[in-house]
């Protein structure tokens, strides 16, 4: 950890004390928030937001540094013992030793590389499942970075069940809710009855997501001080990251993945259109089956966690409490909860959260991102032009699992 992630994690800490000793010695004179207190109280609570906005920034970079220091430093594979691992520790050097010589080289791609490198990139690119001209499958530490990328806007991505596959061939999961039927007494010597299971069948495809060309001057490819292998993919994982999270959130199912918000079904239906009650966040967690209940998580965007964050109980003090630690998400109800700006705002007959077994909504990635680099077509700029492709879809296993909060109808 660094000092300025240390640092940064301790002035957190000092505010988040702040603010539970004020709702502890409420707590014991027995009384609410004063005027004064709750204007402390939200200048206490942005200080947070911002805390663990710099916080998060400062740990990406840091991880995607450390990914990079290992992806560039072609020393790093030690000699094992094991001659099977030492081969796969100089293929993977080899590998992203021609990847990144690739993307640095501006006289015409491969032309600019070595016979050995050349074979490397063949290689790569004869695995690729896809016909797209001039693709290259991307080494692991690469697509490391894309993924880290692309997971910071996602938050349904980061709680749902994903499953990577070698292939794009269609994937079937058998689905059944058995949670209204139970066994029953059944007296001496009189038949039994018959309660039938009804199964279901959900399959999940690849669908092809492009991140659109990223056109990058020859100049920064040629400046070694840039860490262009960084930002290409930071490039990459946004852009795949922003399309990708928000048909997680609200795809409708049709010629896309099917969304969290549109499987579940709808377990609350809210008084008001713009505005939610901390009894109508109870009631939408107690349509959900208690055997779903264990491990559930709350799921909305940031302006929903803000109208949440304001509610007060009945002495006036704030029902959302902060973490201690930084990373660590608050409780609503004892229930963690995670931000996903790809779900709906407060508005008539809007999806604004949902409530459940984030596991059931299941995520299915082809294994592989492939670039693709264009060196003449953008020659007359003297930039060259790179774009990536991943393949995705996804859809919610069981919709008794997950139950949504529905705004009202005006």
């Amino acid at each position: 950890m660094s000092i300025e992630l240390k640092k940064l994690k301790e002035e957190r800490a000092d505010v988040v004390g702040q603010m539970h000793s004020m709702v502890e010695k409420s707590e014991e004179e027995k009384r609410g928030f004063s005027s004064e207190e709750n204007d402390q109280w939200g200048k206490m609570s942005d200080s947070i937001d911002e805390f663990d906005a710099r916080i998060e920034k400062v740990e990406r970079s840091e991880s995607l540094m450390g990914q990079l220091d290992q992806y560039n430093d072609d020393t790093s594979f030690k000699p094992e013992l094991d001659d099977q691992r030492e081969n796969k520790s100089e293929e993977v050097d080899e590998r992203s030793s021609a990847f990144g010589s690739l993307i640095r080289s501006i006289e015409g791609g491969e032309s600019g590389l070595n016979q050995e490198q050349r074979k490397v990139l063949a290689e790569m690119r004869a695995q690729s499942t896809t016909t797209t001209a001039g693709g290259y499958t991307v080494p692991e530490a690469f697509e490391s970075m894309i993924v880290d990328s692309m997971a910071a806007y996602g938050g349904i991505m980061n709680n749902a069940n994903v499953l990577t596959t070698s292939s794009g061939n269609d994937l079937p999961f058998i689905t059944n809710d058995d949670t209204s039927n139970s066994g029953a007494l059944l007296a001496e010597n009189t038949q039994d009855s018959e309660q039938d299971l009804t199964f279901g069948q959900i399959t999940l495809g690849a669908y092809k997501y492009t991140s659109k060309i990223i056109r990058v001057s020859n100049e920064l490819i040629q400046d070694n001080a840039v860490n262009l292998e960084q930002y290409i993919a930071g490039k990459f994982g946004e852009r795949l990251g922003r399309i990708t999270s928000t048909h997680y959130a609200t795809g409708t199912g049709t010629a896309q993945p099917n969304g969290l918000m549109t499987g579940a079904t709808v377990g609350k239906t809210a008084a008001s259109a713009s505005a939610v009650t901390y009894d109508e966040l109870l009631d939408l967690k107690h349509s959900v089956d208690p055997a779903y209940r264990a491990g559930a998580k709350w799921a909305f965007n940031d302006s929903t966690f803000l109208a949440i964050k304001k509610l007060k109980d009945s002495q006036n003090r704030p029902l959302w409490m902060p973490d201690y630690v930084s990373g660590a998400a608050g409780t609503i109800d004892g229930d963690q909860y995670f931000i996903d700006q790809g779900i709906a705002s407060f508005a008539i007959n809007a999806l604004t959260a949902a409530y459940g077994d984030m596991d059931k909504y299941q995520i299915r990635m082809v294994q592989g991102f492939q670039m693709v680099r264009l060196v003449e077509r953008y020659a007359d700029f003297h930039q060259v032009g790179f774009l990536a492709f991943m393949r995705s879809d996804a859809d919610l296993l069981d919709t008794a699992a997950v139950k949504s909060l529905k705004m009202a109808a005006a």
